[in-house]
């Protein structure tokens, strides 16, 4: 991108392929195409001004153009020139027609505000412990997110208050509130926590909600990897294989060996209860309607350590994951009913080359004990600035148990859905579906038609008799099984969201390149009522 300050104004002139905003091919029948260089996600200060230059492919004299800002038509020629007169999240699309054929693409543009503000309330002398995941959440238009305190002392009654817009929207005793994505934007959401009517905490939150499903999503292409290529958290919960035969002191640094470790086909270990690893894709990986990625592990026969899988969409378009995650679901979800324990959250205290001692929300204290076999590393991990690691989630049922017979400990395994709970020799049952997605408290199901980020964490919390140590789970990479369809799919234009997918009271049907299917279709991969089918 080009930059050029006059004044107060920022002109932005993106520089694309060919000749600038002229219409190129045309060719009879091929969908009309739009595409942009560079990022779609755009930061001005308030009294900016953004010029975007789009190419335009496969026009015809009968194409008519649209630029929609924020839901309302504001443009019909080849460039659009945005002024940033309003702080927030804008989003900015424009759109190619022909006939019934539409492609479009869109982008995001903050604006910022640097005025500066009223200084924040102190916090009450008497205040609670109690915490967020994150300051800013981010959904996808349409969808609804959970927006939940962590750290609350259970052996006292509070009154939780939400608020929006000034105006209370949720007030008992119930802490767990659910915010509707209806339209996009930023919205402020105030939370405040009483005990006998004194305020004791409080906090202010912003939800982003991002435009719908499909957005952002990142086409596959030739000379992608299957494989993920990139770690972008590694936070172990304490244990005995953590900081041993390596040394990381910062979190890129974590990152880096962790990613090392799973190129050269070796595993990393996640530590008790919660401790997680993040890695991305160079692609979104596709839904394909059977398993659709596979995780690596280090599974010994009859010692199964089961990880739990979280998946997320880069809602937002900036390539980090700071969107919403949601869980795969596994066989205890069926057959361990009662069993599972949801919202279940551990906090650790570090305690240097000594047992680490942790409690969690339900009451209960244990340790994670040093072991004879591990003794000169440092079970905490020490790129971690904190002196406390706190992990949620989902706590699966124990399966440790020692045999009669031999006095062996064993750890048994599900049935399946579970990361480092069957060999790597079994692909079936060390694969996941997106179709398995959840909410991860109220396991509703969600339809992901991609993902970008998967998350892998411990779901027990559970030490082995005979100085065994802590179950942790061990990950050795993750991969994309349909690459290739991947690619075919995502190659897909976003105009089939335009096409009149109705003839003569029937689903039309239309082949990749988004042609209508007439006749009777062959095997392969279709669009119908704009979702991909496979016909066999």
């Amino acid at each position: 991108m080009l930059f050029r300050r006059l004044s107060n104004y920022v002109f932005i002139i993106v520089l694309l392929f060919g000749a600038f905003g002229c219409h190129q091919g045309g060719e009879e029948g091929l969908p009309p195409e739009v595409a942009l260089q560079g990022d779609r996600i755009f930061r001005l200060e308030l009294g900016s001004d953004l010029t975007i230059a789009p190419s335009f492919f496969h026009l015809t004299q009968q194409t008519t153009i649209r630029w929609i800002l924020d839901d309302q038509t504001v443009g019909s020629a080849e460039t659009y020139t945005f002024t940033a007169d309003q702080a927030g999240v804008h989003y900015l699309t424009v759109e190619g027609t022909t006939g019934f054929v539409t492609a479009f693409l869109e982008v995001s543009i903050e604006v910022l505000d640097n005025t500066p503000g009223p200084e924040p309330p102190q916090p009450p002398a008497d205040s609670a412990r109690v915490s967020f995941e994150r300051s800013e959440y981010h959904v996808a238009l349409g969808r609804t997110i959970r927006l939940l305190p962590l750290d609350i002392d259970s052996t006292k009654t509070y009154t939780f208050i939400w608020q929006r817009d000034g105006a209370v929207v949720q007030q008992g005793d119930d802490p767990l509130y659910r915010f509707e994505a209806l339209s996009q934007g930023r919205f402020p959401v105030e939370f405040r926590m009483e005990l006998d009517g004194q305020t004791v905490a409080s906090h202010s939150l912003m939800v982003v909600v991002c435009p719908a499903e499909g957005a952002f999503r990142r086409p596959a292409a030739p000379g992608n990897a299957a494989r993920c290529n990139k770690v972008f958290d590694f936070t172990p919960a304490p244990g005995q294989y953590v900081n041993e035969n390596y040394t990381a002191e910062t979190m890129e640094a974590a990152c880096d060996y962790a990613l090392g470790r799973m190129k050269e086909g070796n595993y990393v270990s996640l530590g008790g209860f919660g401790g997680y690893i993040v890695v991305g894709f160079d692609h979104s990986i596709a839904s394909s309607g059977g398993y659709d990625f596979a995780v690596k592990n280090s599974i010994y026969t009859n010692y199964s350590e089961p990880g739990i899988v979280w998946v997320m969409q880069d809602e937002d378009g900036n390539g980090l994951p700071d969107d919403t995650w949601y869980e795969l679901r596994g066989s205890c979800d069926e057959d361990s009913v009662g069993k599972l324990t949801f919202g279940y959250e551990l906090t650790y205290t570090r305690q240097s080359m000594d047992d680490t001692p942790w409690e969690d929300n339900r009451g209960a204290t244990g340790v994670v004990p040093r072991n004879g076999y591990h003794e000169d590393n440092e079970y905490f991990p020490l790129w971690v600035g904190t002196e406390q690691l706190t992990f949620s989630g989902t706590r699966l049922p124990g399966n440790g148990y020692v045999r009669p017979v031999t006095g062996y400990y064993f750890l048994k395994q599900f049935a399946w859905g579970y990361v480092d709970n069957q060999p790597n020799t079994k692909e079936d049952l060390c694969s996941f579906d997106l179709d398995w997605a959840v909410d991860p408290l109220t396991r509703q199901s969600v339809s992901l038609d991609c993902i970008h980020f998967v998350r892998v964490y411990t779901g027990l919390n559970q030490v082995g008799d005979n100085g065994v140590g802590e179950t942790s789970t061990e990950v050795s990479g993750a991969r994309d099984l349909h690459l290739d369809e991947s690619v075919a799919y995502m190659e897909i234009t976003s105009a089939l969201r335009g096409v009149n997918s109705r003839r003569n009271g029937a689903s039309a049907l239309y082949d990749l390149q988004g042609r209508s299917v007439v006749s009777m279709p062959g095997k392969g991969l279709y669009i119908k009522d704009g979702k991909k089918i496979i016909l066999k």
